[in-house]
């Protein structure tokens, strides 16, 4: 299998090389939620509070964003395969041992080295779609293999829901393992290794100072940071939320986590048709609704059902705003692409870190209204910042 271009041979990546990739982020979702539904008896494992198991989301976060900021540019000048397949091994041995931890600390410890692999895994992966196709199949593709990343939040709480509820959480994580010692194998047998690198053979500040001069780049990953990482962040915790507003069981939360899952697929796939019909204003409706809808968390509910309607607004506009985001993203420079997806990478994850450290930090003693709130408002404020965003720029980037 040739994975490498030429003027006279295009190359099209396969449906197998696609669902590996989607495997591939949908592990790294699915250790950002994994520890939601099983909040209550981790807790009771470790011998603490159920809302400091956020911390375990707080550490992947945060060396995921450390780790990110480095690991685009340096795919491009030590290929992709490799580096990879080496993440997942990585990502896969800190899984199977957090279920083997003694003391919480060392669970979290654990869950921050699964950060830093999948800090490795994700510009690897996404990397690979654009070195095999290219061109509009390129964008095409890794629109579809977002589908593996956001199908984890709905599919992954509901497992770890069960697990939960069966006394054996334990073995999420040991499914989580396997299923990623199967995407070293795949990434193996489907990839041929290839070395790539940057075109103008720049080190590492140059890319990124270049990176950080392109117009709008500041102020789009200013975003990045300010919304779409306290939304994501949100939507790390949210089970956590949902169980502290009406004392669910493990089942209920995983199940009301699910459904906002599957409205956040919803709003991905509705997203490109809301930008038709409201064109450069797209994005900063669906990021003002989704911090909307973060407050409504604040409203008193008192069933199941009200709890899924009141999260509806959050995960429909974070759905729908956050790949225009990702695709405004892309289009500000093809120079430095790489280096600006990087960033992006890392200050979302320091957002979701954010969110986490905050509600470890707020839900012993405080409202669950004050932590939405503070959210929310963070969430606004990326939402007013992307107003100064110019329309879309999805198919003609900027030249350099």
């Amino acid at each position: 299998m040739r994975n490498r271009r030429s003027s006279l041979d295009r190359v099209h990546i396969s449906i197998y090389q696609l669902l590996t990739i989607c495997g591939c982020l949908f592990l790294i979702g699915s250790a950002e939620v994994i520890a939601g539904p099983m909040m209550y008896v981790m807790g009771r494992h470790f011998g603490a509070s159920s809302s400091a198991i956020a911390y375990l989301s707080a550490a992947y976060g945060l060396t995921y964003g450390s780790v990110a900021l480095v690991a685009g540019p340096l795919s491009d000048h030590f290929g992709r395969k490799w580096p990879l397949v080496a993440g997942l091994i990585g990502f896969g041995a800190c899984n199977a041992a957090i279920p083997q931890s003694p003391v919480l600390s060392v669970a979290i410890s654990l869950s921050a080295l699964c950060g830093l692999c999948a800090a490795i895994i994700q510009p690897n992966a996404l990397s690979l779609i654009g070195d095999i196709a290219g061109g509009e199949e390129a964008g095409r593709r890794v629109g579809q293999a977002f589908v593996g990343l956001m199908a984890a939040f709905v599919v992954t709480p509901l497992g770890a829901g069960w697990a939960a509820k069966n006394g054996d959480w334990e073995s999420a994580y040991y499914l989580l393992s396997a299923l990623a010692s199967g995407a070293v194998f795949f990434v193996a047998l489907l990839f041929d290794p290839d070395r790539r690198t940057s075109a103008e053979r720049l080190p590492f500040l140059a890319l990124v100072s270049g990176a950080l001069r392109v117009q709008q780049a500041r102020l789009s990953l200013s975003i990045s940071y300010l919304w779409l990482g306290w939304m994501a962040g949100f939507g790390a915790v949210v089970a956590g939320v949902a169980a502290r507003k009406l004392d669910l069981r493990s089942t209920d939360v995983a199940l009301v986590v699910a459904y906002w899952g599957a409205a956040i697929i919803v709003g991905n796939l509705s997203g490109h048709r809301l930008n038709r019909c409201l064109h450069h204003v797209a994005l900063p409706f669906g990021a003002g609704i989704a911090a909307l809808g973060v407050l409504a968390f604040a409203l008193p509910v008192s069933s199941l059902v009200a709890l899924g309607a009141v999260g509806t607004p959050w995960a429909l506009g974070y759905g729908c705003a956050g790949p225009l985001h990702h695709a405004r993203l892309n289009g500000l420079s093809v120079r430095f692409r790489g280096t600006i997806n990087s960033l992006h990478a890392s200050l979302l994850n320091f957002g979701i870190f954010s969110v986490s450290l905050l509600f470890g930090a707020t839900a012993p003693t405080a409202p669950m209204s004050l932590f939405c709130g503070a959210v929310a408002l963070v969430g606004f404020l990326g939402a007013l910042l992307s107003l100064a965003v110019p329309g879309s720029r999805f198919s003609a980037p900027r030249a350099e």
